[in-house]
């Protein structure tokens, strides 16, 4: 019996061990930096019009995009949604998130501030580009111009983060071609993006133990009372 609970306390011991070796600590990219505009957000029809705008990174670790953020400085935009795709280095690939669309922006000083998406589903591998970006593409209806919130390159702004890669946009033409083209460092945008960390293999490996642990003791218990 004596060996029964001590094996039971060590699989829980080891449980504890590897919740708080778990890499509990989110990967965070950011430039918080706005005091500059990149225009133009477009809407309408026909033309060349700059429909998206936004910033590939590099992510840091494995895990989750949990939260992702853009700031607009001013807008008279009626609506806009977000996007994350894998990013090749001149194009957007595979689509992994796409919010609603926002609508009732409002204008001017109302049309202006954080604009904070919650995206679920987003695996992310360490060291993989992507790129994450507001639109205005495809949502009938939609007027007006918004300039997005950006900085100097991170190597001359102060909280640049190295995982940043360009401030990139594409113009949806007349013909409904789209090209991207990017801002040749010469800006970033204002974009904050958290990573939830995934534990590794082992760490999983000693979590199970540590659950079984903790249950088999429990049921230990439970029956020792009921003999009592």
């Amino acid at each position: 019996m004596k060996m029964i609970k001590t094996v039971a306390a060590a699989a829980a011991l080891a449980w504890v061990a590897a919740v708080s070796v778990s890499p509990a600590s989110a990967g965070f990219i950011s430039n918080p930096i706005n005091g500059y505009s990149f225009p133009y957000l477009g809407t309408g029809t026909g033309g060349q019009q700059t429909q998206y705008i936004g910033q590939t990174f590099a992510t840091p670790i494995v895990g989750q995009l949990i939260d992702c953020q853009f700031t607009l400085n001013s807008s008279t935009v009626t609506s806009l949604y977000a996007a994350v795709y894998e990013w090749n280095g001149s194009n957007p690939t595979s689509l992994l998130w796409q919010s609603p669309t926002i609508s009732g922006i409002g204008s001017g000083a109302n049309g202006s501030g954080l604009f904070d998406f919650s995206p679920t589903g987003v695996n992310l591998l360490e060291s993989h580009t992507y790129v994450a970006f507001l639109s205005t593409f495809g949502i009938a209806g939609n007027s007006g111009l918004a300039t997005v919130g950006t900085c100097l390159s991170f190597s001359q702004c102060t909280g640049g983060d190295p995982h940043l890669g360009n401030l990139v946009y594409a113009n949806v033409f007349g013909d409904g071609t789209t090209t991207w083209s990017n801002a040749n460092r010469a800006f970033d945008a204002t974009f904050s993006a958290t990573i939830s960390a995934v534990p590794e293999p082992s760490t999983w490996a000693m979590m199970i133990l540590g659950f079984f642990g903790v249950g088999f003791l429990a049921y230990r218990r439970r029956n020792e009372i009921a003999i009592a």
